[in-house]
């Protein structure tokens, strides 16, 4: 029977004591980096960043019945109940899958931090939504940045991509494209009109490198064996 340490120790061989040092001065730093960004954004840069409100207006003459429930579809992904849900549902089947339970360890974190990162920006950081009409009813006018939906969906895709790396071998080009899921939403938020470039840029900017971190301190390495690997040995084999 293994031991209680054991038990509890991280799946990459790191100390569990080591890698929640790492997890939180990671998270101080990336939290600090989001405010200051937002604090440029609103302050000594808030006049060079007008340039901005061409790129909303210009998705607001693209508008169109279709294009707006294209939208809708990005701008659901992105939402709290929608995000919430989905990465329950990845972290349980493959925590269920591999059995263990640090899928679930994985999702935690990644999703606690990603609350606190927006969060610490609409609150330090506010900041005037687009001059255009927004397609959503009910936002509040000063929470622009950062893009609570674009981090909610770099999320999911973020989370369904570390997850099949590190349990499965899935080829890494399927896994990027992924990255279609954060883009989707982003596109959806800039045609809605909800927020400026800067804030869905920022938010998936800090929801990738936490997810990032987030992977590499909490999940496996890639399975040995993989397809990749077996390119790699055969380039370097012919370069040797």
């Amino acid at each position: 029977m293994p031991a209680v340490s054991d038990r509890f120790a991280p799946p990459t061989g790191r100390p569990l004591g080591r890698t929640a040092l790492d997890l939180v001065g990671g998270f101080v730093v990336l939290c600090a980096a989001t405010v200051a960004v937002g604090w440029l954004l609103t302050h000594p840069l808030a006049g060079t960043m007008r340039h901005e409100n061409g790129v909303n207006r210009w998705f607001a003459d693209q508008r169109t019945s279709v294009l707006t429930r294209i939208a809708d579809g990005g701008t659901l992904i992105g939402e709290t109940y929608v995000g919430g849900i989905a990465l329950v549902v990845l972290a349980l089947v493959f925590a269920v899958w591999r059995r263990t339970w640090w899928p679930l360890v994985f999702v935690g974190v990644l999703d606690a931090g990603l609350g606190l990162f927006y969060l610490a920006g609409t609150t330090l950081d506010p900041r005037r939504r687009p001059p255009v009409r927004i397609l959503q009813a009910g936002l509040v006018q000063d929470a622009s940045f950062p893009s609570g939906h674009t981090g909610t969906a770099t999320a999911i895709g973020g989370v369904l991509a570390a997850l099949l790396w590190a349990y499965t071998r899935v080829a890494k080009p399927l896994l990027v494209l992924l990255v279609v899921v954060p883009a989707y939403t982003m596109l959806a938020r800039l045609y809605v009109g909800a927020h400026h470039v800067s804030d869905v840029l920022t938010a998936f900017v800090y929801a990738a490198l936490w997810l990032l971190l987030c992977a590499r301190m909490l999940l496996p390495g890639r399975p040995a064996g993989h397809p990749d690997d077996a390119r790699l040995s055969v380039v370097r084999t012919a370069s040797g």
